[in-house]
């Protein structure tokens, strides 16, 4: 069965790039910064909250050191988002940061990003790269019933991707990291 690729639903319409996608709907306004923004990076470094250096001596490229009001921001960040996601509705679920084969399956993951993940092979574990692969997997080899619908979930876990390749000069600061935070929803329903 994981051979078998997920099919589109019938609404989606066909596309070969980004500018066949279809917009939606589109929420608020988004604010256009004056012509001398400083990229996050610069900023990270002008206030002394992100450090990427520190990262490379620790652990290498694609783990950043948040320090001080940057870690403290981090923190506010997440708990801002799990309170938010709470009061709509959601449970809060804190998960195992590591999960077997059988999970890694069971969302997509395997085999075909085996590459992009960290595998602790001792212990044949993978780290999670996001989420939702524990949250998705509570579910795994259920049979739920349509009077549980809806199931509403969010987590926080730390995140780790290899993010293997190369993805040009243009990707800096927090773009393409290894290990990041990320507060995820997930909802079960009936996919009408």
């Amino acid at each position: 069965m994981y051979q078998i690729p997920n099919v589109p639903n019938q609404l989606v319409p066909a596309g070969n790039s980004e500018e066949d996608n279809e917009e939606v709907f589109k929420e608020g306004d988004i604010p256009k910064l004056v012509d001398d923004a400083l990229p996050h990076w610069e900023l990270a470094k002008k206030y002394d909250i992100i450090d990427f250096e520190l990262g490379v001596k620790i652990a290498g490229a694609g783990f950043p050191v948040y320090k001080g009001k940057g870690a403290r921001l981090q923190r506010a960040l997440i708990s801002y988002f799990l309170d938010k996601n709470t009061a709509a509705g959601y449970t809060e679920m804190q998960v195992p940061h590591l999960v077997n084969e059988a999970s890694g399956f069971g969302t997509g993951q395997l085999p075909d990003k085996e590459g992009q993940m960290y595998h602790v092979t001792a212990d044949d574990l993978y780290l999670i790269p996001t989420a939702e692969v524990p949250v998705t997997n509570i579910f795994r080899d259920t049979i739920l019933q349509e009077s549980d619908f809806p199931i509403k979930y969010t987590g926080y876990t730390p995140c780790f991707r290899r993010e293997a390749g190369s993805y040009g000069a243009h990707v800096r600061g927090l773009n393409r990291l290894h290990q990041f935070d990320k507060v995820e929803i997930v909802h079960v329903e009936h996919p009408r």
